[in-house]
């Protein structure tokens, strides 16, 4: 992060959230001893099938395992009522972040973000040469999406637009028909449109993988598994696309991206209808309360969120970087969102975590602010 204060959470290392094992080891503690509030997993962990599917797969490591992962995309495709040849799965959705410069056929450039956003889109972007920049949407009206000033923008001339929804770290759901007008826009300039879904199994109904136009190469949505189904040290990540520019993403992807152990996972969790919707049961109910409960404390904002994160506001002096040293002093780790391009200092986000530990989080946020 970028303190300037702060011996442990200086270090670029923890410029994302879920750095619990190197946080740890530059603390010189056990990882247990740490509260994540850092990271936005599912609380309830994964299926219960996930881990005799994985040990049972064990035996399989000494075989290259599948490449495309047939077994795991046709899973993916009837858990979404897809074709499968409309979906390629990868090594994390951060595999494919990295990928999409090449995949749009430009050497170099240029993007639009919409901001606050995940910082890996300029990472990926800036390795490859392009030229990036931003449209922040603004706190004060809730993140709000302007169309008409999303189109002015664009008529600067674009390749490429990345937008997230839920957005991370905001939170904030994005109607599926405010998406695909979002798509629209981009198709009238000539703009590649990058649709980040990494949140949406929390509020799977308001996913746009069936708006967008089946056969058109313009669009691209990214998945992750590793959120709602909470195995973040496997990756594991998806895209959706239409077949054909599907069909061009998998000649990018490295022929063995994905182990055995990962694709195990994934169809374990896939196949348990219940864990996933227990889990979108649990995480709305206890989202609900804990964000009841923050906005009960003095001194913080709290913002609508529709998956498993809520982003806070400090309104009284102290700065998240000081609350973020404050509790980890009681070994509670919260996302510091100052790095964020459109965010400032006082910002933070913490994820929904089990009724027990969010009850910890509380009593310790009430004695730090």
């Amino acid at each position: 992060m970028t303190h300037k204060k702060g011996a442990v959470l200086k270090n670029s290392r923890f410029a994302h959230g879920g750095t619990l094992l190197a946080l740890a080891a530059a603390m010189g503690i056990e990882p247990e001893s740490l509260l994540d509030f850092s990271a936005s997993i599912n609380p309830l962990g994964p299926a219960p099938g996930v881990r005799p599917a994985v040990a049972t797969a064990f035996d399989r490591v000494v075989h290259y395992p599948e490449i495309g992962s047939p077994g795991l995309c046709r899973a993916l495709a009837a858990y979404h009522a897809l074709p499968a040849e409309r979906i390629a799965v990868a090594n994390g959705s951060t595999e494919l972040i990295h990928l999409l410069p090449r995949l749009t056929g430009k050497s170099a450039g240029r993007a639009l973000l919409i901001a606050p956003t995940f910082s890996e889109y300029a990472h990926a972007l800036e390795l490859a040469g392009w030229r990036i920049d931003y449209l922040c949407l603004s706190p004060d009206n809730g993140f709000t999406l302007d169309l008409a000033q999303v189109a002015a923008e664009l008529a600067k001339g674009y390749d490429l637009l990345f937008f997230c929804n839920p957005g991370n770290p905001t939170g904030r759901l994005y109607p599926a028909l405010e998406v695909a007008a979002l798509h629209d826009l981009c198709c009238q300039t000539g703009c590649f449109f990058v649709l980040d879904e990494a949140f949406m199994d929390f509020v799977e109904e308001q996913s746009a993988k069936h708006l967008l136009p089946e056969g058109d190469d313009d669009w691209l949505i990214l998945r992750s598994m590793t959120k709602f189904f909470g195995f973040p040290g496997l990756r594991l990540g998806y895209a959706v696309a239409s077949s054909a520019l599907i069909a061009r993403l998998q000649q990018l992807l490295p022929p063995w991206n994905v182990g055995a152990l990962a694709q195990a996972a994934g169809l374990a969790a896939l196949g348990d209808l219940e864990h996933i919707r227990r889990t979108r049961e649990y995480v709305h109910a206890e989202r609900e309360r804990l964000a009841a409960r923050l906005a009960a404390l003095p001194g913080v904002t709290v913002y609508p969120g529709a998956a498993n994160y809520l982003l806070l506001r400090i309104t009284s002096g102290m700065t998240a970087a000081v609350l973020q040293e404050k509790l980890l002093a009681e070994r509670i780790l919260i996302r510091d969102c100052s790095n964020f391009t459109g965010l400032d200092e006082r910002f933070f986000r913490v994820a929904v975590r089990t009724w027990e530990e969010n009850e910890r989080l509380l009593k310790s946020l009430k004695r730090s602010l």
